[in-house]
């Protein structure tokens, strides 16, 4: 994520409107790596500031979101509320376009002298942290404390004076020339990638800035030794563009996930984006989805893991049930060397260890066979012919129970495709639900219960006038296939490939056109484990030649008089999208 220093300049410049002359009336620490303060400023009234020193997420901004406070205080909250609370913020810097904030907070002491306080936030990934200084920048306290072990260029600890980050020692885009600029540029290794470039010799910007900014230039595949002085005039231009675009907060979406934000419109994303008035809302929009994404990414791995273990070990069971299979169609063999052994009783002797007999079935090739030396030449012919009913009842055991496997690990398939394109609780929470009934998962939970969302319609889609539903999740499927399709609506799924039941709405006694049936067969195959492939095959055939074998699995059917298309799968424009 963008958050680098030409986009925290444009925030500590909104932000310092709203925090100068601001009172903290309180602090908390709902966890390490995050810091809240509760303001009050004149003319915006009651708000919390946020500090975050988390790894991916750390960030200042301006926040409606709440967290819950621990019983007892950390430490580093006790010392901030001794120092800062009931002071004011009188000043709000940033130290070059590093992304360091310091905070300058006036206050009174215990005997009630006017004393100043640095609170200072460093953004640097995992390094990234909160640190209180006297006005002097020596150390009181910190989120991160260490010594000289951990960094051999400074250290976090009290009584020390405060060192701030090793500078970068890029050239900063608000004062460069285009002389120092074009000079700086070609004394890098000319076969670069010019974004590659830009980035490293310009402050304040992130990757994903640079590529917005060759991007706009229309040199996204460009070296630097390709690069003409128009060339270079024109990301010069394009720099100088970047830094006085006004504030206006993007968020981009990807496949509904947060990925990226900026403080204007970034052109290179392909993706959705939203605007918002202010870079913080921008900030608490950007964070808040991302935490919800990934909670609801760790819930949804959860039972997966659970339905993965299952099909791996189910896998497991069937490779070992094909081994066992393939052992016991030896069985003819031993019916074999009884009927032989009965044939030729009087050449059997008693008591032999071994006979050599003509196969009668083989153009009399003579075979030879082993004996029990204890048993006589019948009872050993009885002997074979027992192994070989033996043999014929474990093999018709094993067929079964492996035809009952296969079908159970093509359920498992399904329902991992289910539980991967999920796209909410509720949708989750109906998955989960057919993974407990189905047995692979408790029906208890010692995870706080999930809050379940209304359950989605099928998704639809219009094409050429014909209405397409895809199902959601394999309960989903057999409503739509069992109930709300009609007897003579086209059914379209992916040949032995898990994936969404899809259904074409015949019109009347229309016969639906060959595009339709092609659309919908990509629709299928984007609905699919294979959604990623080039050539997908699909099934289609009308809905009255699918049915349902009793005690079958959610999602699972069997089907006749099927045609096959092989198609490229094709995301559809829904009638109506979850955001």
């Amino acid at each position: 994520m963008p958050l680098d220093g030409l986009f925290f300049n444009k925030l500590l410049t909104e932000l310092a409107l709203d925090l100068e002359n601001a009172k903290i009336n309180r602090i908390h620490q709902p966890d390490k790596n995050t810091v809240t303060m509760k303001l009050n400023q004149a003319t915006r009234g009651n708000f919390t500031l946020v500090f975050s020193t988390h790894p991916q997420n750390a960030r200042i901004n301006i926040t409606t979101a709440t967290k819950e406070n621990p019983k007892s205080p950390p430490l580093f909250a006790m010392v901030l509320r001794k120092h800062l609370e009931g002071g004011k913020i009188i000043n709000l810097e940033q130290q070059g376009l590093d992304r360091v904030a310091i905070i300058t907070i006036e206050g009174r002491n215990e005997i009630g002298e006017v004393e100043k306080k640095k609170l200072i936030l460093e953004i640097m990934g995992k390094h990234s942290n909160l640190i209180l200084t006297t006005e002097d920048f020596e150390i009181i306290g910190a989120v991160k404390q260490y010594n000289s072990n951990v960094s051999r260029y400074r250290q976090v600890l009290p009584h020390i004076t405060y060192v701030a980050p090793p500078p970068q020692n890029k050239l900063n885009p608000f004062l460069i020339t285009e002389d120092e600029f074009s000079h700086a540029l070609l004394e890098l290794d000319i076969a670069l990638p010019i974004q590659k470039g830009v980035f490293q010799i310009i402050e304040g910007i992130s990757p994903q800035t640079a590529e917005e900014i060759i991007f706009n230039c229309n040199l996204e595949s460009s070296a630097i030794e390709e690069m003409g002085a128009y060339d270079l005039h024109k990301v010069f231009e394009e720099i100088k563009k970047t830094t006085e675009q006004p504030r206006c907060g993007t968020v981009i979406l990807n496949n509904n996930i947060a990925k990226d934000f900026y403080f204007f419109p970034m052109n290179h994303y392909a993706m959705e984006s939203y605007s918002f008035d202010t870079l913080s809302e921008t900030l608490d929009m950007f964070y808040e989805k991302k935490e919800v994404d990934a909670a609801f990414a760790s819930r949804k791995f959860a039972i997966s893991k659970i339905v993965e273990q299952a099909k791996t070990k189910l896998a497991k069971k069937i490779q070992k049930q094909k081994k066992e299979l393939a052992t016991a169609t030896d069985g003819d063999k031993y019916k074999l060397y009884g009927e032989l052994i009965s044939a030729y009783l009087y050449q059997v002797p008693d008591h032999g260890k071994e006979v050599v007999l003509p196969n009668f079935y083989d153009n009399e090739k003579e075979l030879t066979i082993k004996l029990w030396q204890e048993l006589t030449p019948s009872e050993n012919a009885a002997k074979y012919f027992r192994r070989y009913n033996k043999a014929k009842t474990a093999n018709n055991a094993i067929v079964e129970h492996l035809k009952i496997n296969t079908e159970e690990l093509a359920y498992l398939e399904n329902l991992c495709y289910s539980i991967e394109n999920t796209e909410n609780d509720g949708e989750l929470a109906l998955v989960r639900e057919e993974a407990v009934a189905a047995g692979y998962l408790k029906d208890k939970q010692k995870t706080k219960k999930l809050k379940k969302t209304p359950t989605l319609p099928p998704y639809e889609v219009e094409f050429n006038d014909y209405t397409i539903f895809i199902g959601r999740n394999n309960k989903q499927n057999d409503k739509l296939t069992l109930k709300i399709a009609n007897k003579d609506d086209i059914w379209f799924h992916t040949k032995d490939i898990p994936g969404s039941h899809v259904i074409i709405r015949k019109q009347d006694n229309k016969t639906i056109p060959d595009e339709v049936i092609a659309k919908a067969a990509q629709y299928a195959a984007y609905h699919s484990k294979a959604k990623n492939s080039d050539k997908v095959p699909v099934d289609y055939t009308e809905v009255k030649q699918v049915k349902k074998p009793n005690g079958a699995k959610p999602g699972m059917v069997i089907y006749f008089e099927q045609t096959t298309l092989f198609v490229s799968p094709e995301k559809p424009i829904y009638k109506e999208m979850e955001i």
